[in-house]
């Protein structure tokens, strides 16, 4: 069985780069996910020195350094006009992580239209091409990609994968969550992307809906953590939060609500 890893996205906590740190390492969580274009983090301005510092302070955590995300805004990596530039943005995440020892960079692809619908050749066209430079930039730097799923019928992301990437270098990020809240079944969603899965974004929502305090959504938790672990590759599920609440004590629970969904999924 897979080992599952739990941990959070630090940023998500919205209390700062240092003290999201010294608050993960008293929790003990078991992965981390950071944000590359943060408040306090930009890989363009961050020097050797501090690179290492940083790398120090994840590792003081305990916690495995697992993600970075890259998120570069706008219509994102669908939109030609702007691809270029932010595949240079994105290169900047994937040298911090490889400094960091981060597994992977996960990036928001942006709208992904229909495999099928061909009023869409110019956004089809422009992610192959940014799927094709991720994976170049995964071989350079030893890093993998993982394209965030939960933005639209994961069969349509798995084919734009598949039409550029057959082996299964570029990997998922899928946030069962964001599949509900589009009327999509989490669980489908796992399927269709089994193979290709390096990790999870844990947040809750209501189905067809918004994100809900976690525990009091509609996303199959207990069935998800038992799919999980039936992978033949070891994964990490990082809890996020983007409500107006307390995150810290908001996420706190997620984590001590999932460790305990892992050890007993249907208690």
């Amino acid at each position: 069985m897979a080992k599952v890893n739990i941990g959070l996205w630090l940023d998500d906590l919205g209390i700062g780069l240092k003290d999201g740190l010294r608050l993960a390492a008293s929790w003990h969580v078991e992965a981390i996910g950071l944000d590359a274009f943060g408040p306090e983090l930009d890989p363009r301005a961050l020097s050797a020195s501090g690179r290492r510092e940083l790398a120090r302070l994840v590792r003081n955590t305990g916690a495995s350094p697992t993600a970075v995300r890259a998120d570069v805004g706008g219509r994102r990596l669908a939109d030609p006009a702007t691809l270029d530039v932010a595949l240079g943005r994105i290169r900047h995440a994937f040298e911090l992580a490889r400094d960091l020892g981060v597994l992977r960079v996960v990036v928001p692809l942006g709208y992904v239209p229909p495999a099928n619908d061909g009023g869409h050749e110019r956004t089809h066209a422009s992610l192959r091409e940014a799927l094709y430079g991720l994976a170049s930039l995964s071989q350079e730097s030893g890093v993998r990609p993982a394209a965030l799923a939960g933005g639209e019928p994961p069969a349509d992301l798995q084919a734009i994968l598949n039409s550029v990437d057959s082996a299964g270098l570029i990997e998922v990020d899928l946030n069962p969550g964001a599949l509900l809240a589009r009327g999509e079944d989490p669980l489908e969603g796992l399927n269709v992307f089994s193979g290709r899965l390096g990790q999870a974004t844990a947040a809750d929502h209501y189905r067809g809906g918004s994100e809900a305090p976690f525990g009091k959504g509609d996303v199959p938790w207990s069935e998800l953590l038992v799919a999980l672990s039936t992978l033949s590759q070891p994964l990490a599920l990082l809890t996020g939060c983007s409500r107006e609440c307390n995150r810290t004590q908001a996420l706190h629970t997620s984590l001590q609500s999932l460790k305990q969904l892992r050890s007993n999924p249907f208690s």
